[in-house]
C-alpha cells in the first residue's frame, strides 16, 4: 500500500514537473500586429551587423521600426534576461538591469509626402535609462504604454562577456555523401579563464547559419577537452547544407527598374513593384553572385531621409513551378520578416507560378525560397535553391557558461566564422 502511494506521488510530481517545463514561455523574434513593419536591430552605424553588445563596451544597438498609421503612439520597452533556450531566466530585472526596468521610446518621425502613412520609431539601447549588467541572451520587448502583456515586437539580442576565445574555419563536409553540398564548421574554444572543473556540464555551444534559428545546432559534444581547450573539429553534428547564394532585388528608387525588378507601377494609391519570375536552382551549376545573407537595409535614392521619406510598395514575388508541392508550402525566407517564415506563396495553376505580395519599404532585400510542412518549424531550402559546399556563408558560434552555484547562463564567447572576404 505504501509503495503504491509513493509511486502515485512520484508520478504526480513528475507530471507537474514536465507540465511546468512545457508551460514556460519560449521567446522568439516576433511581430505581433500586421501594421508593424521594417523591424531592424543592429549595432550603431552598421545596419547589416548582428544584434550583439559586448559587456562594458560603448557601442549600442539601434532598434528601428514603422507603424503603418498617421497617428503617434507611446511605446514602452524592457529587456528580459533568458537562458540558452530563450526562456526567462531566474534573475530579476533589478539584478541584470541598472537604472529603470522599463522606459519609453521618445525618438519618432512622421512620414513625409508618402502614399502610405507611417510613424518611424527609433531607440538606442543601452541608454541613460537602462543599462545592462549581465551577459547572456536578452529579449527586447516593445509594447504600448501600460500594456506589457500585449507586445508589438519581441526581438533577440546578445550581450557577450568575452571570457573565452573561439577560433575556427569552414571546410567541405567530411562525410563523403555530402561533400559537394555541405559545409563543416570546425572550431576550438579556449576556456582557460573560466577555471571550469566540469566543462562538459557547465559549458554549452551553439552554431547559427546566417540569421536563421530553425536549423541552429545546439549542445555540441566536444571531440576532446585538454589543457583548457575544447575541440569541436571533425564532428558529425557540425555539418550544415551549404545552400546557395541569396536572391536579391533593389528598389531603392521607384523611378527605374533595377536588377531583378520587372516593373514599377506608381499610378495607384499604393506603388507596386513586380519582380522577375524566379526559377528553381536545384540541379543547376553553382554560380557565385553577390549576397547579403538574407539581410536587408532601407535606402531611398529618390529622397534624402529614408527613415521618413522612403515609400512603401506592394512587392510581388513569383516562383515558377511546373506543379505545386502537395505536402508542403512555399515560403520566403529572409531577415526582413525576422526569418519567421510568415510569407506563404499561393500556386496559380494557369500560369504555373507561386506568387505573393508583401508590403515593403524602399531598399535592398535578400531572400531565399523555402519549403515547410504544416506544423513544422524547420525550412527546407535546398530543394528549391540547391546546395553547394562553396557557397559563401556566415556562421556564429556562441559559448555559454553556467557557473557552479548559479542558475543563469552567461554568454562568454562569440565568434563569426565565414568563408568569404568582405
Amino acid at each position: 500500500m505504501k509503495n503504491n502511494l509513493r509511486l502515485n506521488i512520484s508520478f504526480i510530481l513528475l507530471i507537474f514537473f514536465i507540465s511546468n517545463i512545457l508551460s514556460q514561455n519560449v521567446f522568439t523574434d516576433k511581430i505581433f500586429t500586421e501594421n508593424i513593419k521594417t523591424v531592424q536591430l543592429y549595432p550603431e552605424n552598421n545596419p547589416l551587423g548582428e544584434a550583439i553588445i559586448f559587456l562594458n563596451e560603448q557601442q549600442p544597438l539601434i532598434l528601428e521600426f514603422d507603424e503603418i498609421d498617421s497617428d503617434y503612439r507611446e511605446f514602452a520597452y524592457t529587456l528580459i534576461h533568458c537562458n540558452t533556450e530563450w526562456q526567462e531566466s531566474d534573475l530579476s530585472p533589478n539584478e541584470y538591469l541598472d537604472g529603470y526596468t522599463e522606459a519609453y521610446i521618445q525618438d519618432y518621425q512622421f512620414s513625409q509626402n508618402t502614399k502610405v502613412p507611417f510613424v518611424h520609431y527609433n531607440l538606442t539601447i543601452p541608454n541613460y535609462d537602462i543599462q545592462i549588467q549581465y551577459s547572456g541572451n536578452y529579449i527586447l520587448k516593445v509594447y504600448p504604454e501600460g500594456e506589457a502583456e500585449n507586445p508589438i515586437i519581441t526581438k533577440k539580442l546578445y550581450v557577450v562577456n568575452p571570457l573565452c576565445t573561439v577560433g575556427g574555419n569552414i571546410v567541405a563536409s567530411s562525410n563523403p555523401k555530402t561533400r559537394n553540398t555541405s559545409q563543416e564548421i570546425s572550431f576550438k574554444v579556449n576556456i582557460s579563464a573560466l577555471n571550469s572543473r566540469f566543462p562538459s556540464r557547465e559549458i554549452t555551444t551553439q552554431i547559427q547559419q546566417n540569421g536563421r534559428y530553425d536549423n541552429q545546432i545546439n549542445n555540441l559534444e566536444p571531440l576532446s577537452i585538454r589543457d583548457g581547450i575544447m575541440d569541436f573539429n571533425l564532428q558529425k553534428g557540425n555539418i550544415f547544407p551549404g545552400l546557395n547564394t541569396f536572391r536579391f532585388f533593389d528598389f531603392s528608387s521607384l523611378s527605374y527598374n533595377s536588377e531583378y525588378v520587372y516593373s514599377t507601377d506608381k499610378t495607384g494609391n499604393i506603388d507596386e513593384v513586380e519582380l522577375l519570375i524566379s526559377k528553381k536552382r536545384v540541379n543547376t551549376p553553382y554560380k557565385n553572385e553577390p549576397t547579403q545573407f538574407g539581410k536587408f537595409f532601407i535606402e531611398s535614392k529618390d529622397y534624402s531621409n529614408a527613415d521618413s521619406e522612403a515609400e512603401y510598395a506592394l512587392v510581388t514575388f513569383l516562383l515558377s513551378s511546373e506543379n505545386p508541392y502537395t505536402d508542403r508550402d512555399v515560403y520566403i525566407l529572409g531577415g526582413f520578416d525576422l526569418w519567421r517564415l510568415s510569407n506563404k506563396l499561393s500556386y496559380d495553376y494557369n500560369s504555373k507560378v507561386y506568387h505573393t505580395k508583401i508590403l515593403l519599404k524602399q531598399g535592398y532585400y535578400s531572400y531565399q525560397y523555402a519549403l515547410k510542412k504544416k506544423g513544422e518549424n524547420k525550412a527546407n531550402v535546398e530543394e528549391i535553391e540547391g546546395s553547394f559546399y562553396q557557397t559563401p556563408n556566415s556562421y556564429f558560434v556562441r559559448v555559454y557558461y553556467r557557473a557552479p552555484g548559479t542558475t543563469y547562463d552567461q554568454l562568454v564567447g562569440w565568434q563569426e566564422i565565414k568563408n568569404y572576404n568582405d
